[in-house]
């Protein structure tokens, strides 16, 4: 139960404050700020100031990540480029990269960037909702993998040892009069952090979500080290989770030339960046392909008739994805922003380190 609320704008402006007394230049924390509070609007409260503190301002305070990154572009094409993120905040190397592979599809059609050397950049639709804000089809990935394995992360199907991370996917296309589609999902049954989040709050998580250290079901989030692929076990298909992961490190670390902490020498005198993320960005013009108005009308079209699809009998609805979040961000735009005891202290902890004012309501 949340026992706070907060509104958007106040939000934004305390957590980009937060990074700019924690040494990011202004502009930078403008976008970090901007993704964390974009998934606070939209519900999800796993990628949203939860990891403030720890994910973001801890990290750059103690120098484990760039403050002021300079993030360099090592080969570039028309259509293409490959990105050093030079260990900065993922958040801001994101936003970064999905305006390179903007600009790219603005000028000829089709923009696509991989970029190492970065860390967690949040939640990954925010990237394709930038793309979405011009009427681009947008695209952002993030993934890593560790040759020799991890204490947590995501098994491999039949695996008893964690060798990815959760590895998203999401992808935007924009609609006409209804809400955009933007699908934002892990490759894994669930991300990492809605299980630590559970933790926190006290609940316990599904069967069939994680394993313990030792490679045993549970539903005790304290004991969950090893998240299965998305489809949990074979038979409900977690080798097409699995597959997916993949795909997702090939087209970040692979392309990017991070290759995540693998172990063989790499090509080209590349170092390896252990335990960094690698990226993926597209942008794509409609226009390439048909007319923009034409495809913002058969995109209403389609997403008319799936929600016109008839109803299980115990569901009320059927939903496309993204409509839940875009209904979730008016709600709260109007309302406040809701969070829990354990973000407050975290936020309040914030606030006395950095001298920001926290503007809260009680619930």
């Amino acid at each position: 139960m949340s026992e706070y609320r907060i509104r958007a704008e106040q939000l934004q402006d305390f957590a980009a404050t937060v990074l700019k007394r924690a040494g990011v230049p202004a502009a930078d924390a403008e976008d970090a700020a901007d993704v964390l509070v974009w998934a606070n609007r939209r519900g999800v409260d796993t990628h949203g100031v939860r990891n403030l503190k720890t994910h973001y301002a801890d990290k750059v305070s103690d120098g484990s990540i760039k403050g002021t990154p300079e993030f360099r572009i090592e080969y570039e094409t028309p259509i293409s480029a490959r990105v050093d993120g030079d260990n900065g905040l993922g958040l801001v190397a994101g936003c970064w990269g999905m305006r390179l592979a903007m600009k790219k599809a603005r000028e000829v059609g089709i923009g696509m960037v991989a970029m190492r050397n970065s860390n967690h950049f949040g939640a990954a639709g925010y990237y394709p909702a930038m793309a979405l804000a011009e009427d681009l089809i947008g695209v952002g990935l993030t993934g890593m993998l560790w040759a020799q394995g991890n204490q947590i992360g995501v098994v491999p199907t039949f695996g008893a040892r964690a060798m990815l991370s959760t590895n998203p996917i999401a992808i935007g296309f924009p609609a006409q009069d209804e809400p955009d589609f933007l699908l934002d999902m892990a490759t894994s049954t669930t991300p990492m952090n809605r299980v630590v989040m559970r933790q926190e709050l006290g609940q316990p998580i599904p069967e069939g979500w994680a394993l313990d250290a030792e490679g045993r079901s549970t539903t005790d989030p304290s004991m969950a080290k090893m998240l299965l692929p998305l489809g949990g076990t074979r038979e409900h298909g977690s080798h097409k989770g699995y597959g997916l992961a993949v795909m997702v490190e090939t087209l970040c670390a692979l392309l990017s030339g991070g290759w995540g902490a693998l172990t063989e020498p790499l090509p080209n005198g590349l170092d390896h960046d252990q335990t960094r993320d690698a990226h993926f960005f597209a942008a794509v013009r409609v226009d390439l392909f048909r007319p923009l108005d034409e495809f913002k009308q058969g995109m209403d079209a389609m997403i008319r008739a799936l929600r016109a699809t008839p109803r299980q009998p115990d569901q009320d609805r059927v939903y496309v994805a993204g409509e839940i979040e875009h209904h979730t961000e008016r709600k709260r735009l109007r309302e406040g922003i809701p969070l829990p005891a354990n973000v407050v202290a975290d936020l309040w902890e914030l606030s006395r380190r950095f001298d920001v004012t926290l503007s809260l309501e009680k619930r």
